[in-house]
């Protein structure tokens, strides 16, 4: 299937990672898009996340993202716009880091780090929607994905109670993409949740026991974890001309769990 996004311009923050951000960024710039690995921290993975889609005949730039700095932000879009024109898709797949494994009650968790969550993970991605969203409408189309998780749907069941306030920031992008689904839909700017379910990594090891994840994955319809490309394709599907009229959804990868 051709997703129709040859020379558009994605935006992917949180792309430098090992997980479904840069499993996003391959996809997309396999399928001929312009990419974005936006990066907070780890400058020498995004660089050599470029260098592989480079290699490979694609397309893609390395660009600083601080989530705790709106100037930086701006600063982020600017310079797509000066490079490449615009922004056409963009992939929120950003948060900031756990909370330390040692804090394992909610009412532990130091309220610098509830305010810190709620400014990385919420405002920093309402700041760039802000930005690339006037872009979108100048010419009549944009697609959005703002990446979930199933924990802020369901809870965390007292396996990291650490996250409720990760899963607080998480569900309310839920909110964000129904309403800029309402406000933009009609102006070609589609706007969905993709929501993963359990993705087997190494985070997830180091916080849950080997009896922890059988028992998780026994609950799982498929009878397995998602990978991160599984989440990737689902993205890339939504955020392309493919996707037509799919607007304001919550799309769940987790196997059925």
């Amino acid at each position: 299937m051709d997703l129709g996004i040859k020379d558009k311009v994605a935006l992917v923050t949180g792309g430098s990672g090992i997980g479904v951000g840069s499993h996003t960024c391959r996809t997309l710039a396999a399928e001929g898009a312009r990419v974005a690995v936006a990066y907070r921290s780890n400058e020498a993975a995004a660089k050599n996340l470029v260098h592989d889609i480079e290699r490979t005949g694609g397309r893609a730039m390395a660009v600083a993202y601080d989530l705790q700095d709106p100037e930086v932000i701006d600063a982020c879009v600017d310079g797509l716009v000066s490079a490449w024109g615009s922004v056409d898709i963009l992939v929120a797949n950003a948060m900031s880091p756990p909370a330390p494994l040692a804090t394992t009650a909610f009412d532990a968790l130091p309220r610098d780090d509830i305010r810190r969550r709620v400014r990385t993970d919420l405002e920093a991605t309402l700041f760039t929607l802000q930005r690339v969203i006037p872009l979108m409408t100048a010419k009549g189309w944009g697609r959005v994905v703002l990446v979930s998780s199933l924990g802020c749907e369901r809870g965390w069941a007292g396996d990291a109670p650490f996250e409720t306030a990760a899963g607080a920031t998480k569900a309310a992008l839920h909110g964000v993409a129904r309403s800029l689904g309402v406000e933009f839909g009609r102006r070609g700017v589609l706007t969905n949740v993709v929501t993963p379910g359990g993705i087997l990594n190494e985070q997830l090891e180091r916080v849950l026991t080997k009896e922890r994840l059988e028992v998780l994955q026994s609950r799982i319809a498929s009878g397995r974890f998602s990978t991160p490309q599984e989440v990737a394709h689902c993205i890339a599907y939504l955020v392309s001309a493919a996707n037509g009229n799919i607007c304001g959804e919550n799309v769940h990868v987790d196997g059925g769990s």
